[in-house]
């Protein structure tokens, strides 16, 4: 999650900077495509995560023995 947090940071400073550069692009259609990357860069990170502890959970820790 923090990771998530740190890559949606990330792309509102780069929609930030880049705002003066975006031509003859609307405000609003530029700031839906800013939406929609920022959004992507957390979800795209949890879902790395949940991979990551799926397979972490499934071969690699040690299972107890059944009593």
């Amino acid at each position: 999650m923090p990771i998530g947090i740190v890559g949606l940071v990330g792309a509102v400073i780069y929609g930030a900077y880049q705002y003066k550069n975006r031509g003859k692009m609307s405000t609003s259609v530029y700031l839906m495509q800013l939406r929609v990357g920022a959004q992507s860069m957390v979800v795209g990170t949890l879902a790395l995560g949940v991979t990551f502890n799926l397979i972490n959970e499934a071969f690699f820790k040690k299972r107890e023995p059944k009593k």
